[in-house]
């Protein structure tokens, strides 16, 4: 059996030289304290990660979209770097303490495009009605793959949990394998700094989001605004399955102009999978 280790200086090494050139900030909200990466200037354009995520699951879009927009990346509250939340945990105090936050790194007069990814992409409806109820303009509502539509999830092999008896080996192993089986369709894309990331990401989660996913409330919630609404999919992406145009259906009921593309052969975390497809997809939606 081959032994398995995780390169936390090397990868640690690339995650440094990504947010060195960011503003790291940590503002405080009502009940936390949000920290975010800013890299650029520009339209804001602000990314939500995914569930047991960090800032870490945009780590290939931070600086080459940096070029033309202000990229606003946060450890979403009870994850990552920042602080708990209070509980109950729920989507709009989520999107409330982030809004609480965003009141410091953007002016009303700004614009600002939302592109959030799974358990984000539910987020970032709630945040986007959350700025809409402050004042802001939202251009556009970007999700990528999102729950809390109320559809089925798609049918996959049970994940592997990771507990305190398990070796360096069985822990990379199971990190590896839940990779393959959730995030991304194609195992050879499932590199060692993939699985850097997502130990780090499920080694300082504190917000349990699947059950969260599972409801109606991003549905709900886009019933409540009219900003222009653009869904990401890959067309692999395992936590859908059979069941895209059951969310599709769901969508157009509550935004009947929401534009839909699914990117052929790419699973569920696309912008990881293959940056440079998903990349250009983002920058078409942006200028459209």
């Amino acid at each position: 059996m081959i032994e398995y280790k995780f390169n936390f200086d090397k990868h640690l090494e690339y995650l440094s030289a990504i947010e060195q050139h960011s503003k790291k900030l940590f503002i405080n909200s009502q009940d936390s304290k949000v920290c975010w990466r800013s890299w650029g200037e520009g339209t804001p354009l602000i990314f939500l990660h995914g569930g047991y995520g960090s800032w870490g699951h945009w780590i290939k879009q931070a600086i080459p979209f940096s070029k033309k927009y202000k990229v606003l990346i946060p450890d979403m509250p009870g994850f990552g770097e920042s602080d708990d939340l209070t509980l109950p945990h729920t989507p709009e105090k989520i999107a409330s303490n982030l809004a609480d936050t965003i009141l410091e790194l953007i002016t009303l007069d700004e614009k600002p495009i939302i592109c959030g990814f799974s358990f984000g992409g539910l987020i970032a409806g709630h945040l986007s009605y959350e700025l809409i109820q402050r004042g802001f303009k939202p251009e556009k509502l970007i999700l990528v793959g999102p729950g809390g539509l109320g559809a089925k999830r798609g049918e996959m092999r049970d994940m592997i949990p990771r507990h305190s008896n398990m070796s360096e080996t069985d822990i990379y192993n199971a990190h590896k394998t839940n990779l393959e089986i959730l995030m991304m369709h194609n195992p050879n894309k499932v590199d060692d700094f993939a699985v850097h990331i997502q130990k780090k990401n499920t080694d300082s989660h504190r917000i349990k989001s699947r059950p969260i996913s599972a409801t109606d409330t991003l549905a709900i919630v886009l019933g409540k605004q009219n900003v222009p609404l653009y869904v990401v999919w890959g067309e692999k992406d395992a936590s859908v399955g059979v069941y895209l145009e059951d969310r599709m259906a769901i969508l157009r009921t509550q935004n009947i102009n929401v534009r839909f593309h699914v990117e052929y052969n790419l699973g569920h975390w696309i912008m990881y999978e293959d940056e440079k497809i998903f990349n250009k997809i983002l920058q078409d939606i942006i200028q459209d």
